[in-house]
């Protein structure tokens, strides 16, 4: 099954069923997320901003053409603010009309990078490289050893090991953190302030 594993870029245009894809593992797999909180029209909006944005990348995961996962990653952590500003109020008022204050509150957190304290000898480290913002495995393929190859793929196929030094990533989720830590050789950098759970920070060097 691992060999048959294809990578694939979306770019400019996502299809009905593509969106649906990602909406649903958003929501089952990654259900902590900014995004998952969103309405479906500005989860909508959101990715077809994302896909046409030079700064941000959408991968998918397929085994025999079918759709099991996938992995954003943007090239600095300031495009996932920088590059949805058209969204801003809209993002702000689905927040609150669906009483979502805690997920508006660390969105605010981090605009103001007040969730960088404890990092602030590191933030060349974390503005400077790119960051794996979101990544999903169907429940049914997990364990499997397919994330840790999609991981890989993505970082030599599409040529960010050429032209970077490092990325990071983030998790509050244990399960999440060990496998960052044990199969893709992450390893810990510090914390991000979030309500009510901290984030860690993890660093992978691409050289």
């Amino acid at each position: 099954m691992l060999n048959r594993i294809q990578v694939k870029e979306i770019k400019n245009d996502l299809s009905n069923s593509q969106f649906k894809f990602l909406r649903d593992i958003l929501k089952k797999e990654n259900h902590e997320s900014l995004l998952s909180f969103l309405s479906e029209n500005i989860l909508k909006k959101y990715f077809e901003i994302l896909i046409k944005s030079k700064n941000i990348s959408l991968f998918f995961c397929e085994i025999d053409n079918k759709d099991i996962g996938y992995m954003v990653i943007a090239n600095s952590p300031n495009h996932l603010i920088n590059d949805f500003k058209s969204l801003k109020f809209s993002i702000f008022f689905d927040l609150v009309l669906n009483f979502k204050i805690k997920v508006l509150l660390n969105i605010l957190i981090s605009f103001f990078k007040l969730d960088l304290i404890f990092l602030s000898n590191k933030k060349d480290i974390i503005y400077k490289n790119p960051n794996l913002s979101l990544l999903a495995i169907n429940a049914e393929f997990q364990s499997k050893g397919i994330g840790k190859i999609f991981i890989e793929k993505v970082l030599s196929e599409y040529n960010f090991k050429n032209r970077f030094h490092q990325i990071t990533v983030e998790t509050n989720n244990l399960r999440t953190e060990n496998f960052y830590k044990e199969k893709v050789n992450f390893v810990y950098l510090g914390k991000k302030i979030r309500l009510f759970k901290n984030l860690k920070v993890f660093l992978k060097d691409l050289r």
